[in-house]
């Protein structure tokens, strides 16, 4: 009975120590996948600060482009990472930070928009997609378009059908 206890302590103990020596399943990826990976990780601790979530361009001509900043801060504890940057509208085009923005740091988002042809108040949703723990932050753009002509008008609306 000793023996047959020695020789099962001596595989337990042999099993043990050889699994010690295997790869990880993280040693499967490569270095571009990691970083990656660690890139998709949401940070509660990443906290998005917008200087206004609300920005009114006034009047703007018709066909006509302006643009503004809108600037922010990284509140939280962890490096903040904008992924993408999108509009409700193909007239209202944003451009953010590429590289990590720093546990304190405040940087801007372009944001460019083109009045169309139709007078009026127009309101576009910006949408940035984030490591929050949100994953997105949003702020709005607003114009009031003036001076567009009647044919102007109706050239939209029929092209708009």
């Amino acid at each position: 009975m000793k023996s047959k206890l020695f020789i099962l302590g001596a595989f337990a103990l042999s099993f043990a120590i050889s699994s010690c020596g295997e790869k990880k399943a993280s040693d499967n990826f490569t270095a571009e996948e990691t970083a990656q990976q660690a890139e998709n990780v949401v940070d509660p601790a990443t906290v998005l600060t917008l200087a206004e979530a609300n920005h009114d361009f006034g009047d703007v001509q018709a066909n006509n482009k302006v643009e503004t900043y809108i600037k922010f801060k990284n509140d939280g504890k962890s490096p903040l990472v904008i992924r993408d940057a999108s509009a409700t509208c193909g007239c209202t085009v944003p451009e953010f930070p590429s590289t990590p923005i720093a546990v304190g740091a405040t940087d801007s988002i372009k944001v460019v928009y083109t009045a169309g042809n139709m007078n009026g108040k127009q309101q576009k949703t910006v949408t940035l997609v984030t490591n929050t723990t949100n994953g997105h932050e949003k702020f709005d753009i607003s114009a009031n378009v003036v001076g567009a002509t009647a044919n102007d008008q109706n050239a939209q609306q029929a092209f708009g059908q």
